[in-house]
């Protein structure tokens, strides 16, 4: 969504105020590097800067494909974490507060932040609520009939579109 503001809100998600992410236990100094490399990519898509190529080159680069999933799995930990009424439920937790944020802390920190991890439904949509960006999932299955979708947050228009295959997301681009 170019010129829309989503640059601006995406690469300030951790950084909005002091305890986006110290207030988690994060050093702010950290993730800046990671939160550095995000803003350069956005920036150069918003301003026409970076062309398709570019952005392809780029994103194909080790490093900078690594830095820019670590900042993505940091902003989904931070919201989850902060989110916790909303994401408790999808993990079974319950309790005392302090023990549902202790226990989301130690599933983000095994499950959604390292790299190597595979991203499930709760990151994806802990990305689209922090971005403030739409998203439709289409589902697709054995069943016969179309296929199911849902957007994400709840009712809002989509701009990012992702098929789901059990075990893995795509992002697939509608027809212009």
């Amino acid at each position: 969504r170019r010129g829309d503001g989503a640059d601006r809100a995406a690469v300030g998600v951790l950084f909005q105020d002091d305890d986006g992410v110290q207030g988690l236990g994060y050093s702010a100094g950290a993730i800046e590097d990671f939160h550095r490399e995000m803003e350069n990519v956005l920036k150069g898509i918003a301003d026409g800067t970076m062309t398709i190529d570019m952005l392809e080159t780029t994103i194909n680069e080790a490093m900078v494909s690594n830095s820019l999933v670590f900042f993505c799995r940091m902003v989904a930990s931070c919201h989850i974490q902060t989110h916790s009424q909303h994401f408790a439920p999808f993990l079974g937790l319950e309790g005392g507060e302090d023990k549902v944020r202790a226990s989301l802390k130690e599933y983000c920190a095994k499950e959604v932040e390292p790299l190597e991890k595979e991203v499930e439904e709760m990151e994806v949509m802990a990305l689209a609520s922090a971005f403030d960006v739409g998203l439709r999932i289409e589902h697709m299955d054995a069943s016969a009939g179309p296929v199911n979708h849902h957007d994400l947050p709840h009712g809002a228009s989509p701009h990012v579109f992702m098929l789901y295959r059990p075990g893995h997301y795509d992002l697939i681009y509608p027809p212009q």
